[in-house]
Protein backbone atom coordinates (compact mmCIF):
# COMPACT_ATOMS: atom_id res chain seq x y z
CA UNK A 1 0.00 0.00 0.00
CA UNK A 2 1.33 3.50 -1.11
CA UNK A 3 1.82 6.47 1.24
CA UNK A 4 -0.07 9.43 -0.08
CA UNK A 5 1.86 12.79 -1.25
CA UNK A 6 0.05 16.02 -1.35
CA UNK A 7 1.10 19.12 -3.64
CA UNK A 8 -0.08 22.32 -4.88
CA UNK A 9 -1.17 22.63 -8.35
CA UNK A 10 -1.31 25.90 -9.97
CA UNK A 11 -4.76 25.76 -12.40
CA UNK A 12 -5.47 28.97 -14.21
CA UNK A 13 -3.80 31.31 -11.67
CA UNK A 14 -5.94 29.31 -9.03
CA UNK A 15 -4.09 27.03 -6.09
CA UNK A 16 -5.82 23.46 -5.96
CA UNK A 17 -4.35 20.84 -3.52
CA UNK A 18 -3.85 17.66 -4.43
CA UNK A 19 -3.25 14.35 -2.51
CA UNK A 20 -2.06 11.42 -5.04
CA UNK A 21 -0.95 7.81 -4.40
CA UNK A 22 0.08 4.54 -6.60
CA UNK A 23 1.30 4.18 -10.20
CA UNK A 24 -1.32 3.26 -13.03
CA UNK A 25 -4.51 3.73 -14.83
CA UNK A 26 -5.36 6.92 -13.36
CA UNK A 27 -8.73 7.30 -11.10
CA UNK A 28 -9.90 11.19 -10.21
CA UNK A 29 -11.44 11.01 -6.64
CA UNK A 30 -13.98 13.77 -6.00
CA UNK A 31 -14.58 13.83 -1.85
CA UNK A 32 -17.94 15.25 -0.32
CA UNK A 33 -19.25 18.60 1.21
CA UNK A 34 -16.82 20.06 3.38
CA UNK A 35 -14.30 17.51 3.65
CA UNK A 36 -11.13 16.75 1.79
CA UNK A 37 -9.08 13.55 0.72
CA UNK A 38 -7.16 13.38 4.05
CA UNK A 39 -10.50 11.52 5.34
CA UNK A 40 -10.91 9.29 3.03
CA UNK A 41 -6.88 8.72 2.60
CA UNK A 42 -7.25 5.15 4.00
CA UNK A 43 -9.59 3.99 1.15
CA UNK A 44 -7.52 5.63 -1.54
CA UNK A 45 -4.11 4.56 -0.65
CA UNK A 46 -5.65 0.37 -0.40
CA UNK A 47 -7.17 1.17 -4.28
CA UNK A 48 -3.20 1.36 -5.07
CA UNK A 49 -2.94 -2.00 -4.77
CA UNK A 50 -4.90 -2.75 -7.99
CA UNK A 51 -2.60 -0.75 -10.14
CA UNK A 52 -4.41 2.37 -9.67
CA UNK A 53 -2.86 6.26 -9.99
CA UNK A 54 -5.55 8.12 -7.58
CA UNK A 55 -5.50 12.05 -8.38
CA UNK A 56 -7.62 13.05 -5.68
CA UNK A 57 -8.10 17.54 -5.48
CA UNK A 58 -9.47 19.23 -2.75
CA UNK A 59 -12.46 20.92 -4.64
CA UNK A 60 -12.04 24.65 -4.74
CA UNK A 61 -12.79 26.57 -1.60
CA UNK A 62 -12.46 23.40 0.20
CA UNK A 63 -8.87 21.54 2.09
CA UNK A 64 -6.46 24.62 0.88
CA UNK A 65 -7.20 24.62 -2.66
CA UNK A 66 -8.67 28.27 -3.60
CA UNK A 67 -12.21 28.69 -3.23
CA UNK A 68 -14.66 30.13 -6.36
CA UNK A 69 -16.22 33.22 -6.18
CA UNK A 70 -19.44 33.57 -4.69
CA UNK A 71 -20.62 33.70 -8.02
CA UNK A 72 -18.66 31.07 -8.75
CA UNK A 73 -20.24 28.29 -6.49
CA UNK A 74 -21.67 25.93 -8.93
CA UNK A 75 -21.49 22.27 -10.41
CA UNK A 76 -20.01 23.82 -14.19
CA UNK A 77 -17.41 26.21 -12.41
CA UNK A 78 -16.30 23.21 -9.90
CA UNK A 79 -16.12 20.80 -12.93
CA UNK A 80 -14.39 23.21 -14.94
CA UNK A 81 -11.63 23.28 -12.67
CA UNK A 82 -11.62 19.82 -12.51
CA UNK A 83 -11.36 18.99 -16.00
CA UNK A 84 -8.76 21.99 -16.32
CA UNK A 85 -6.41 20.19 -13.38
CA UNK A 86 -5.84 17.39 -15.82
CA UNK A 87 -5.16 19.29 -17.99
CA UNK A 88 -2.46 20.87 -16.35
CA UNK A 89 -1.24 17.63 -15.11
CA UNK A 90 -0.96 16.72 -18.61
CA UNK A 91 -3.11 13.58 -17.84
CA UNK A 92 -3.15 11.95 -21.24
CA UNK A 93 -6.10 9.62 -21.61
CA UNK A 94 -9.44 9.28 -20.06
CA UNK A 95 -9.20 8.76 -16.72
CA UNK A 96 -12.00 6.72 -13.99
CA UNK A 97 -13.67 9.34 -11.99
CA UNK A 98 -15.27 8.50 -8.32
CA UNK A 99 -17.22 10.80 -6.58
CA UNK A 100 -18.68 10.88 -3.46
CA UNK A 101 -21.88 12.52 -2.25
CA UNK A 102 -21.01 16.28 -3.40
CA UNK A 103 -18.34 15.08 -5.51
CA UNK A 104 -20.50 13.10 -7.21
CA UNK A 105 -22.33 16.04 -8.45
CA UNK A 106 -19.36 17.65 -9.88
CA UNK A 107 -18.39 13.96 -11.64
CA UNK A 108 -21.50 14.09 -13.16
CA UNK A 109 -21.26 17.89 -14.25
CA UNK A 110 -17.29 16.79 -15.45
CA UNK A 111 -18.57 13.67 -17.80
CA UNK A 112 -21.14 16.21 -18.93
CA UNK A 113 -18.60 19.19 -19.96
CA UNK A 114 -15.41 17.37 -20.65
CA UNK A 115 -16.30 13.51 -22.01
CA UNK A 116 -13.50 13.64 -23.59
CA UNK A 117 -11.98 13.43 -20.10
CA UNK A 118 -14.63 10.63 -18.22
CA UNK A 119 -13.32 6.94 -18.93
CA UNK A 120 -16.19 5.48 -16.61
CA UNK A 121 -18.05 7.06 -13.47
CA UNK A 122 -18.72 5.46 -9.88
CA UNK A 123 -20.82 7.69 -8.11
CA UNK A 124 -21.60 6.94 -4.10
CA UNK A 125 -24.53 8.13 -2.16
CA UNK A 126 -24.35 11.73 -4.80
CA UNK A 127 -26.30 14.70 -4.57
CA UNK A 128 -28.61 14.91 -8.02
CA UNK A 129 -32.20 13.35 -7.21
CA UNK A 130 -34.25 16.17 -7.41
CA UNK A 131 -34.62 19.67 -6.39
CA UNK A 132 -38.31 19.33 -5.48
CA UNK A 133 -37.42 17.24 -2.68
CA UNK A 134 -34.53 18.76 -1.82
CA UNK A 135 -31.95 15.94 -3.96
CA UNK A 136 -34.32 12.75 -2.62
CA UNK A 137 -34.85 14.07 0.88
CA UNK A 138 -38.08 15.99 3.03
CA UNK A 139 -37.99 19.32 2.55
CA UNK A 140 -35.18 21.15 5.13
CA UNK A 141 -33.02 23.82 5.07
CA UNK A 142 -29.24 23.87 4.65
CA UNK A 143 -28.01 24.29 7.86
CA UNK A 144 -30.31 21.50 8.86
CA UNK A 145 -28.98 19.62 6.47
CA UNK A 146 -25.25 21.10 7.18
CA UNK A 147 -25.77 19.18 10.76
CA UNK A 148 -27.12 15.92 9.73
CA UNK A 149 -24.04 15.61 7.83
CA UNK A 150 -21.89 15.39 10.72
CA UNK A 151 -24.37 12.64 12.91
CA UNK A 152 -24.22 9.87 9.87
CA UNK A 153 -21.17 8.01 11.10
CA UNK A 154 -22.13 5.13 12.81
CA UNK A 155 -21.08 4.01 16.66
CA UNK A 156 -18.56 2.20 16.04
CA UNK A 157 -17.22 4.36 13.38
CA UNK A 158 -17.27 7.85 15.06
CA UNK A 159 -13.74 6.75 16.87
CA UNK A 160 -12.45 5.77 13.69
CA UNK A 161 -13.52 8.67 11.08
CA UNK A 162 -14.12 11.65 13.27
CA UNK A 163 -10.68 13.14 13.65
CA UNK A 164 -10.04 13.34 10.23
CA UNK A 165 -13.11 14.50 9.79
CA UNK A 166 -13.09 17.49 12.20
CA UNK A 167 -9.32 18.00 10.96
CA UNK A 168 -11.10 18.99 7.68
CA UNK A 169 -14.11 20.29 8.51
CA UNK A 170 -13.51 22.55 11.35
CA UNK A 171 -11.11 24.68 8.94
CA UNK A 172 -13.06 24.96 6.11
CA UNK A 173 -16.19 25.92 7.93
CA UNK A 174 -13.88 28.58 10.08
CA UNK A 175 -12.06 29.91 6.90
CA UNK A 176 -15.05 29.85 4.58
CA UNK A 177 -18.45 29.86 6.06
CA UNK A 178 -20.03 31.34 2.64
CA UNK A 179 -17.95 28.84 0.59
CA UNK A 180 -19.80 26.20 3.13
CA UNK A 181 -23.17 27.87 3.17
CA UNK A 182 -23.60 28.16 -0.94
CA UNK A 183 -22.13 24.64 -1.73
CA UNK A 184 -24.64 23.08 0.81
CA UNK A 185 -27.05 25.11 -0.78
CA UNK A 186 -26.52 23.44 -4.16
CA UNK A 187 -25.93 20.25 -3.03
CA UNK A 188 -29.47 20.48 -1.81
CA UNK A 189 -30.89 21.72 -4.80
CA UNK A 190 -28.84 20.05 -7.95
CA UNK A 191 -31.18 18.27 -10.55
CA UNK A 192 -29.10 16.38 -12.84
CA UNK A 193 -30.99 13.05 -13.96
CA UNK A 194 -31.65 14.43 -17.31
CA UNK A 195 -27.86 14.96 -17.57
CA UNK A 196 -26.86 11.29 -16.30
CA UNK A 197 -29.59 10.25 -18.88
CA UNK A 198 -27.88 11.62 -21.58
CA UNK A 199 -24.47 10.18 -20.44
CA UNK A 200 -26.23 6.70 -20.42
CA UNK A 201 -27.32 7.33 -23.77
CA UNK A 202 -24.19 8.70 -25.01
CA UNK A 203 -22.77 5.04 -23.46
CA UNK A 204 -20.83 6.35 -20.83
CA UNK A 205 -20.49 3.59 -18.26
CA UNK A 206 -22.20 4.80 -14.64
CA UNK A 207 -22.46 2.50 -11.55
CA UNK A 208 -24.64 4.18 -8.63
CA UNK A 209 -23.89 3.15 -4.86
CA UNK A 210 -26.35 3.85 -2.25
CA UNK A 211 -26.57 3.20 0.98
CA UNK A 212 -29.61 1.73 2.42
CA UNK A 213 -29.49 4.05 5.83
CA UNK A 214 -28.28 7.34 4.36
CA UNK A 215 -30.12 10.14 6.29
CA UNK A 216 -28.68 13.07 4.15
CA UNK A 217 -28.66 11.87 0.45
CA UNK A 218 -31.37 9.74 -1.06
CA UNK A 219 -31.35 8.78 -4.59
CA UNK A 220 -34.34 10.46 -5.84
CA UNK A 221 -35.01 10.87 -9.52
CA UNK A 222 -31.92 9.25 -10.21
CA UNK A 223 -33.30 5.97 -8.60
CA UNK A 224 -35.21 5.84 -11.72
CA UNK A 225 -32.21 5.87 -13.92
CA UNK A 226 -31.88 2.25 -15.92
CA UNK A 227 -27.77 1.67 -16.55
CA UNK A 228 -25.50 -1.01 -17.54
CA UNK A 229 -24.88 -2.60 -14.17
CA UNK A 230 -28.01 -1.93 -11.45
CA UNK A 231 -27.38 -0.07 -8.55
CA UNK A 232 -25.69 -1.19 -5.77
CA UNK A 233 -27.57 -0.52 -2.37
CA UNK A 234 -25.00 -1.62 0.36
CA UNK A 235 -25.81 -1.82 4.24
CA UNK A 236 -24.47 1.65 5.94
CA UNK A 237 -25.40 5.45 6.45
CA UNK A 238 -23.97 8.49 4.06
CA UNK A 239 -20.23 7.89 5.82
CA UNK A 240 -19.62 4.36 5.47
CA UNK A 241 -16.63 5.04 3.05
CA UNK A 242 -15.03 6.74 5.75
CA UNK A 243 -15.51 4.32 8.40
CA UNK A 244 -14.78 1.00 6.11
CA UNK A 245 -12.28 1.73 4.07
CA UNK A 246 -11.26 -1.75 3.07
CA UNK A 247 -14.73 -2.24 1.88
CA UNK A 248 -14.96 1.15 0.28
CA UNK A 249 -11.71 0.22 -2.04
CA UNK A 250 -12.99 -3.69 -2.87
CA UNK A 251 -16.38 -1.98 -4.27
CA UNK A 252 -14.69 0.28 -6.03
CA UNK A 253 -11.63 -1.78 -7.30
CA UNK A 254 -14.04 -4.51 -8.39
CA UNK A 255 -16.49 -1.28 -10.01
CA UNK A 256 -12.96 -0.27 -11.80
CA UNK A 257 -12.79 -4.29 -13.05
CA UNK A 258 -16.50 -3.88 -14.52
CA UNK A 259 -16.11 -0.60 -16.08
CA UNK A 260 -13.41 -1.89 -17.79
CA UNK A 261 -14.69 -4.76 -19.17
CA UNK A 262 -17.82 -2.99 -20.42
CA UNK A 263 -15.55 -1.01 -22.67
CA UNK A 264 -14.27 -3.96 -24.12
CA UNK A 265 -17.63 -5.11 -24.48
CA UNK A 266 -18.56 -2.04 -26.60
CA UNK A 267 -15.82 -2.13 -29.13
CA UNK A 268 -16.53 -5.65 -28.99
CA UNK A 269 -13.46 -7.24 -28.05
CA UNK A 270 -14.03 -10.80 -26.57
CA UNK A 271 -14.68 -11.06 -22.55
CA UNK A 272 -13.20 -13.79 -20.43
CA UNK A 273 -16.01 -14.59 -17.44
CA UNK A 274 -16.31 -17.73 -15.91
CA UNK A 275 -19.53 -20.08 -17.31
CA UNK A 276 -23.05 -18.63 -16.07
CA UNK A 277 -21.35 -15.78 -14.81
CA UNK A 278 -22.53 -11.69 -15.28
CA UNK A 279 -20.87 -8.55 -15.21
CA UNK A 280 -22.35 -7.81 -12.19
CA UNK A 281 -21.38 -10.72 -10.60
CA UNK A 282 -17.99 -9.67 -10.50
CA UNK A 283 -19.21 -6.64 -7.77
CA UNK A 284 -19.29 -8.47 -4.36
CA UNK A 285 -22.13 -8.60 -2.42
CA UNK A 286 -20.87 -9.20 1.04
CA UNK A 287 -22.68 -5.57 1.71
CA UNK A 288 -25.50 -5.34 -0.52
CA UNK A 289 -28.15 -4.20 1.61
CA UNK A 290 -31.56 -6.34 2.24
CA UNK A 291 -33.56 -3.36 2.44
CA UNK A 292 -34.21 -0.22 0.59
CA UNK A 293 -34.21 3.29 2.05
CA UNK A 294 -37.38 4.48 3.06
CA UNK A 295 -36.91 7.49 1.48
CA UNK A 296 -36.72 6.20 -2.34
CA UNK A 297 -36.86 3.20 -3.21
CA UNK A 298 -34.29 1.86 -4.94
CA UNK A 299 -34.80 -0.79 -8.18
CA UNK A 300 -33.67 -4.34 -6.94
CA UNK A 301 -30.26 -4.85 -8.27
CA UNK A 302 -30.23 -7.42 -10.66
CA UNK A 303 -27.88 -8.87 -13.21
CA UNK A 304 -27.12 -8.22 -16.82
CA UNK A 305 -26.57 -11.26 -19.41
CA UNK A 306 -23.73 -11.47 -21.85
Amino acid sequence: MRRATWRDVDVDGAKVRVMEAGKGDPLLFLHGWGLSPRSYAQGITRLTAAGVQVIAPCLPGFGGSDGPGIRGVNLREYAARMGRLLDVLEVEHPVFVAGHSFGGGVAIQLATDRPERVRSLTLVNTVGGAPGRRAGLADTSWLRWAAGTASELSAGGILRAAPSMLRDYLPNAVRRPATMALSARLALTASLAGQVEALVAQGQPILFIWADRDRVVAPGALAEIVTALPAEVIEGRHGWLLTEPEDFATLLRNALVVHVMLERKRRGQALVLPKGTSLADLIPPERRAATRPPESPLPAPGRMRL
